[in-house]
């Protein structure tokens, strides 16, 4: 049987599709008491390898029902070793709406990756330390747009994975004459706190409190004395990728040293810090709330684990 639409008829079925899968997907969000925007530009930045700036975005996730009352933000970075990665992975979803359900927004951001061609010690160095430029980027962007998104700019906590997790570390624990040396080679990079939007530039860094997830830093005296920022560090005991002690990232010489959680949780004992957590899970492996580190299937018990751990942790610090 031949169709009576004729030829224009069927392609405004066509144009409209997109705009119907879309309104459904609004309306799905909706229901789940979850309100979601997508790909809100928050910073522009230099990407490895390339010679013109590009954007950096945000999915920003909140409750659907409106509120007077301003909510706590937890800003959350994936992970993939500087190469790999976007905000909607599937476990950065499951953050972001997980606590958006008990009462924070939550966003989801981009961070500069390397091309894999370049993948080496140097550029590895050089790309988590962008990455914790555009960190810093996205809690001054929010810090400026604080009644705009409805959120308390002093609440604002950081959790990332893995590269992630390396990121935010950094972000909130290096200071600029702790920078690697690396970062000064050509073409040296601008300082840690120095990108963003006009107005961003403006804002003082500064997080509620910061969750790692089997993270490591670079250089332990970077957890000085007087740091004061709450963390919440969690690891698996036989991490072979970022080590909860220490030992070469990926257990591969010739990349960089990682020093993990073990070793910072001791280096904050040391200077006499009591707003810091340690979770061991001495069984678990790298990114262990994936089953067999595939980014698209998450053990709901272990997500379930990490989840309790990280929602308990804010609470005591000002979350919900």
């Amino acid at each position: 049987m031949k169709s009576n639409l004729d030829r224009k008829t069927k392609m405004r079925i066509w144009l409209m599709l997109p705009l119907l899968f879309a309104a459904s997907l609004s309306l799905l969000a909706q229901e789940n008491g979850i309100k979601v925007r997508h790909g809100i530009p928050y910073s522009q930045a230099l990407f490895p390898g390339k010679d013109k700036m590009q954007k950096l975005c945000f999915d920003f996730y909140e409750p659907a029902q409106s509120s007077d009352t301003l909510r706590p933000l937890v800003i959350t970075a994936f992970g993939g070793g500087f190469v790999l990665g976007n905000r909607d992975y599937d476990d950065m979803v499951e953050w972001c709406e997980r606590f958006v359900k008990v009462g924070y927004a939550a966003a989801s951001i981009d961070y500069r990756l390397m091309p894999g061609r370049k993948f080496s010690s140097k550029e590895l160095v050089r790309t988590g330390y962008m990455a914790a430029q555009d960190v810093s980027a996205a809690v001054r962007f929010f810090k400026a747009h604080g009644q705009e998104y409805g959120i308390d700019t002093g609440r604002i906590f950081l959790l990332g994975q893995s590269a992630g997790a390396v990121a935010v570390l950094h972000a909130v624990f290096m200071d600029e004459n702790e920078r690697p040396a690396y970062t000064y080679e050509e073409p040296a990079l601008p300082p840690l706190h120095s990108l963003g939007t006009d107005e961003a530039k403006n804002e003082h860094f500064s997080v509620a409190g910061v969750v790692s997830l089997w993270g490591c830093i670079f250089d332990p005296e970077m957890l000085d004395a007087d740091e004061t920022t709450p963390i919440c560090l969690i690891h698996g005991g036989k991490d072979k990728i970022l080590p909860s002690d220490s030992g070469y990232a990926f257990s591969i010489p010739g990349l960089p040293y990682a020093y993990g959680s073990e070793v910072m949780a001791e280096q904050l004992k040391k200077n006499g810090t009591n707003s810091f957590e340690f979770h061991l899970l001495e069984d678990e492996s790298h990114a262990f709330y994936f089953k067999y580190l595939c980014i698209y299937q998450i053990d709901e018990l272990k997500f379930d684990r990490c989840f309790e751990m990280a929602r308990t942790f804010m609470q005591r610090h000002g979350g919900k």
